[in-house]
């Protein structure tokens, strides 16, 4: 477990958002994720997971844990929010990104730079509110800046398994969002599923970024970029596309307020 906190907690009047410190601290965010993805979103996952109702694998004991907390709450039930974050140093202590078992991403590990893996996304749907997702965002921001981070990437979903659902909001991702080729996951052969579903002209920009996940489509906003194929998660019930951002591109107005200024 990672103990050494990276910057100072950011509180609100309600809400404080810090790292986990103890073990009872990520087992509160690994049983919102089972709310979420399981109960709410209908994951399959595992029988070990589905009976000890926490959502956990191997790379959470090489994770930092970022937590959004309710003060005015007390146990598990604390924990509202919840992002994942693996960096490179800490990568290899599992021997690899989660990412890894549905990309090849040996181009961002080539990045000359300190890289981090987002993942494990959730926040419980009452607070899924703007403020709570600036406070998770502010808390990237910080470890972006505490860590140097020059590159951060993860795999994000869409709902559902049914890739026909979700053919208008690939195929904008793939014409106006891929990822530069120096930097581009790829799907792993066995797993890919062809972004390219519409010509060009066909897809329909507002429609498309409408339809899109409020994860991916913050990312968009960023500047951020997609991989090449989509791949269908079965245990979570989800279609996930792999995003790359590069922090010394993300958009001077969501810099200035997501960036705190370094040392």
């Amino acid at each position: 477990m990672i103990l050494d906190p990276v910057f100072a907690p950011i509180e609100t009047e309600r809400l404080i958002l810090r790292l986990a410190e103890t073990e009872a601290d990520i087992h509160a965010a690994q049983r919102l994720r089972y709310r979420i993805f399981c109960e709410e979103m209908g994951g399959a996952a595992n029988l070990a997971i589905h009976q000890q109702k926490r959502d956990f694998d191997q790379f959470d004991d090489a994770c930092y844990h970022l937590l959004v907390i309710d003060k005015t709450r007390v146990g598990d039930a604390r924990v509202v929010g919840t992002y994942r974050i693996l960096t490179r140093a800490n990568m290899l202590k599992v021997g690899s990104f989660y990412t890894e078992t549905e990309y090849n991403i040996d181009k961002l590990k080539a990045f000359d730079g300190e890289i981090m893996e987002l993942g494990r996304s959730c926040v419980e749907q009452q607070y899924r509110t703007r403020p709570v997702i600036q406070l998770l965002w502010q808390g990237i921001g910080s470890f972006i800046v505490a860590a140097d981070i020059g590159l951060m990437f993860g795999c994000a979903s869409f709902h559902g398994v049914n890739i026909r659902e979700h053919v208008h909001a690939l195929s904008y991702l793939y014409h106006y969002h891929m990822a530069p080729e120096a930097i581009r996951p790829v799907a792993l052969p066995a797993q890919y599923h062809e972004m390219n579903l519409m010509p060009k002209e066909e897809v329909v920009p507002r429609a498309a970024i409408n339809a899109l996940p409020p994860l991916i489509k913050g990312y968009i906003r960023l500047n951020g970029h997609v991989g090449d194929g989509a791949v269908l998660d079965y245990a979570y019930n989800t279609c996930d596309v792999s995003i790359v951002l590069q922090t010394d591109q993300i958009k001077d107005r969501y810099a200035s307020r997501y960036l705190p200024e370094s040392e």
